[in-house]
């Protein structure tokens, strides 16, 4: 994966120095920080690969991409270059007392364990939402789950040291939880939205698991500005094979070859395949170089129809897509003793 992202020791020194236990409240009370979220908001790109091979985040700083794109996260639409929207989410413990979870090992009904980040993550901490001009939801995060602990002070009143960490989890009277935007799937993932304005909704503890003394502190509503390109999208201008009418037998390669263009350059490329003459489509493959025009891939052994279709799609440097389907060719079953070959 390339990305750009923020230093770290930037976003720790960002804190709030405000979050001073609120009078009148008794026991853990959890804020959100607003005013986080809304300096943070970033538009990125990011181009996304699989990893090769079973390889680990670091369970501490997950920057590395690695987890992505596996199905336990699927926080992005596929490999490939994406267009997220990134922030902070920083949760403060501005109550009398600390909030404590303990270990996850112990509370099953709360935590999943993640077998790619090899820890274990409260997967209803929080909800991220994009909404659009009328309120419909148009996206969502799919960030998993959070690590519960005391990462930054929230304060100079904050004298005494950290107690609570992924292991023994919990927010003590005075910290604050800091997701800093860099973070993977840290974000939404919003490729293919239109231009326009939108809300980014966030909602820390919204099945009201943890405990927390005053619930009306734990959303924001943030807007967001999606801009206009500055370039025209890519063209895919003709897909030469699979040509209309061809036939391939199932479990055989099928050698897609195509026409793309682009005013500027053509960053990736996708190819589809339908069984249904479009009306569901399978990613084959997402992150093909600009430069490729052709991909060879083996049909699945079991496919057999006649409405088979390709989808070729192109984005450029701004996430653009340009995209075409081919005529619709046919998939056999396999025949013993001979193989048909693509016309």
């Amino acid at each position: 994966m390339t990305k750009r992202f923020f230093p770290l020791a930037a976003a720790v020194a960002a804190v709030s120095l405000l979050a001073l236990p609120a009078d009148g409240l008794a026991g853990p009370e959890l804020h959100l920080d607003v005013g986080r979220i809304e300096d943070s908001v970033v538009f990125d790109i990011d181009t996304f690969h699989p990893p090769k091979g079973r390889v680990r985040l670091d369970p501490i700083a997950p920057v590395s991409g690695n987890c992505v794109l596996d199905p336990s996260e699927a926080c992005v639409g596929g490999p490939g270059i994406r267009k997220l929207l990134r922030f902070d989410v920083l949760v403060h413990n501005r109550g009398d007392e600390d909030l404590v979870v303990g270990d996850p090992k112990t509370l099953p009904d709360l935590f999943i364990f993640s077998e790619c980040h090899g820890h274990h993550h409260f997967a209803q901490a929080s909800t991220y939402e994009l909404l659009d001009e009328t309120g419909n939801l148009v996206a969502i995060g799919r960030k998993q789950g959070f690590c519960l602990e005391d990462t930054v002070p929230s304060g100079p009143q904050t004298q005494v040291g950290r107690r609570y960490d992924c292991s023994y989890q919990g927010l003590q009277v005075g910290y604050a939880d800091l997701y800093p935007a860099e973070l993977d799937c840290q974000w939404i993932d919003v490729t293919d939205l239109p231009a326009g304005d939108y809300t980014l909704h966030v909602v820390f503890n919204p099945a009201h698991l943890l405990e927390d003394d005053d619930l009306t502190n734990n959303e924001a509503f943030v807007p967001v500005d999606i801009d206009e390109a500055t370039s025209a999208a890519p063209v895919v201008s003709r897909i030469r094979r699979p040509s209309h009418d061809a036939v391939v037998t199932a479990g055989s390669p099928l050698r897609v070859a195509w026409s793309a263009s682009d005013d500027e350059a053509i960053a990736t490329q996708e190819i589809w395949f339908s069984a249904d003459d479009g009306e569901t489509w399978e990613q084959i493959v997402g992150d093909l170089p600009g430069g490729e025009r052709s991909y060879a891939w083996t049909i699945p052994a079991g496919v057999v129809t006649g409405e088979a279709r390709i989808q070729v799609v192109a984005r450029d440097e701004e996430v653009q897509r340009g995209a075409l389907v081919s005529d619709a060719f046919h998939v056999r079953g396999a025949t013993r003793g001979r193989r048909l070959a693509v016309r």
